[in-house]
């Protein structure tokens, strides 16, 4: 795999060296105007005015609730330039789930448009003139110096306490896997579209892998990709690599698997692959090379990769993940920590520039998830994942599934304890179960929810899809969509085997015989 221009060791300092380079080049395309890097940096620099003299300084995170646009991409280097983090906060969740975040990095400012959070936070609204009026008044500004290992941004997951965890990537976590070397697809010459979900980490892998190399990013104002959106950037604005999750991919070789065509190059992941559909896609496009991602966002963006081949549809044990990619390591560590030989299951664990500096507040939860363990004689700092590999003879990794309870849905993390915790906390909802259901290859598809509720507020006689105690409803208040189970179920008591504990068995017959509890619209109006 081959780069381009290798970047600074600071996300802002990459882009700032491509705008003193090549000024006029296109970096980003919004609605079919074009945004050079000159006009990128120089609002940057005007913002990070802004910032500074509001009191953001080095070590500090700033939430930024904003839509996808241009400005809110200079809004991002301009905290960064500071040399503090932003983490991207989808206007669109919860009230209540943007308090407890906030409550949890009590910043110095809030970047929106929206008043609601005033008198808690001071609010930072950017000025009406946009991109074009910052980089006009193009105010000098000496970024702040940090280290390559200091936080850049900030990536908030789903937590088992009902807390949401917010994982601290540092700049050099990104700016590892661009340049050179790094990923094919990234420099002058290149697009991307950028269309993963704000809060993600693979929002950093469409934006700033061809902003600190020197290509161009096509921003998609929806929250999704459609065949046709995808035929039209490619055609349009000569977008040539492409992430997609998994669900997405699968979904385009069924309904339209042609809309690959004037690609050079498919990266997909943040779930299993389905063996049947990476088959349909090397068939139908031979020489499109299709590369398989596996990594947890503690491992920011991409841990392990494989450019497929037919032969690895036919797997036993499903599509491999691949090899480390560039500054990261992998080791699979038995229950004594030990190192596993090929063909031994263990958990795969994760070193190198890619790791998180931990949990913003949760020093505990860092040092268990993070510990520094004894590896031959040598102490390394590794993040425990809970997945669980093999190496195969070739060294090349192979997903075994989980040792816990978290799954992926359309790439988004899933802690089922969250959504047991977030259901047990309203009134009269008790002994809560969450679980994904599958699709025949056994992959999670849609959530649902099943509680207790006393004999009195059930209703035996209602339709199977009864939800006495409203809790679908409340969910959608509580939870950001992707999380609302899509079946919930409110029962009196729960069938049990023989031996008296929980049928799971006959609680997925009850789930996949009910009817959804209603249509979950995600946060940008379309429905799920």
């Amino acid at each position: 795999m081959t780069g381009h221009f290798s970047p600074q060791p600071l996300i802002h300092a990459a882009v700032a060296g491509q705008a003193a380079r090549d000024p006029d080049a296109t970096a980003l395309v919004w609605r079919d105007r074009k945004i050079s890097y000159g006009t990128l940096d120089a609002a940057a620099n005007d913002y990070a005015v802004d910032l500074r003299d509001r009191g953001v300084r080095p070590g500090q995170v700033v939430p930024i609730l904003l839509e996808r646009s241009p400005e809110m991409v200079a809004l991002q280097l301009g905290v960064l330039k500071t040399g503090a983090a932003y983490t991207n906060l989808d206007p669109n969740w919860p009230v209540d789930r943007q308090r407890v975040i906030l409550d949890l990095i009590a910043p110095a400012v809030v970047i929106s448009t929206d008043n609601q959070w005033d008198g808690r936070f001071d609010r930072y609204q950017p000025s009406d003139d946009g991109i074009d009026g910052a980089a006009r008044r193009a105010r000098p500004f000496h970024p702040a110096q940090v280290p390559p290992d200091a936080p850049a941004t900030v990536f908030f997951t789903s937590g088992t306490t009902g807390v949401p965890k917010g994982v601290l990537s540092p700049h050099q976590a990104v700016l590892r896997l661009f340049g050179s070397p790094g990923l094919d697809g990234f420099g002058p010459g290149h697009a991307t579209p950028q269309v993963a979900a704000l809060a993600w980490d693979m929002y950093a892998f469409e934006l700033w892998g061809q902003l600190t190399t020197g290509g161009t990013v096509v921003l998609i104002p929806e929250n999704y990709l459609l065949p046709d959106t995808l035929r039209q950037v490619v055609s349009r604005y000569g977008v040539d690599t492409l992430w997609i999750t998994t669900s997405v991919f699968n979904m385009f070789v069924d309904e339209a698997p042609d809309c690959f065509g004037g690609l050079a190059r498919v990266y997909t992941g943040g779930e299993k692959a389905s063996p049947e559909h990476m088959r349909g896609f090397l068939s139908r496009h031979p020489d499109l090379p299709l590369w398989n991602a596996y990594g947890p966002a503690e491992s920011c963006m991409i841990t392990t990769l494989r450019r497929l081949v037919s032969a690895d549809c036919d797997v036993p044990g499903g599509i491999p993940v691949g090899t480390p990619v560039q500054g990261t390591s992998v080791v699979l560590l038995d229950k004594s920590d030990q190192r596993c030989e090929p063909g031994q299951e263990g958990e795969i664990c994760i070193a190198g520039q890619g790791l998180a500096t931990g949990y913003l507040g949760q020093p505990e939860l860092t040092r268990e998830k993070f510990p520094t363990i004894d590896l031959d004689g040598l102490p390394v700092r590794l993040y425990r994942t809970g997945d669980m590999g093999v190496w195969d003879d070739d060294g090349v990794l192979h997903y075994r599934g989980r040792r816990d309870r978290q799954i992926k849905i359309s790439g988004q993390r899933i802690e089922l304890a969250e959504i047991e915790s977030v259901a047990g906390s309203l009134p009269g909802v008790r002994n809560c179960i969450a679980f994904p259901m599958t699709n025949l290859e056994g992959l999670p598809q849609r959530l649902a929810l099943v509680y207790q509720v006393p004999r009195s507020d059930a209703l035996p006689s209602g339709p199977p899809e009864d939800d006495p105690l409203g809790v679908h409803v409340q969910l959608r208040q509580l939870l950001p969509a992707y999380m609302v189970p899509q079946i919930v179920r409110g029962l009196a008591q729960y069938p049990v085997t023989a031996n008296g504990k929980v049928d799971h068995a006959a609680l997925h017959e009850i789930a996949r015989r009910s009817r959804p509890a209603g249509r979950v619209r995600s946060g940008r109006g379309h429905e799920r």
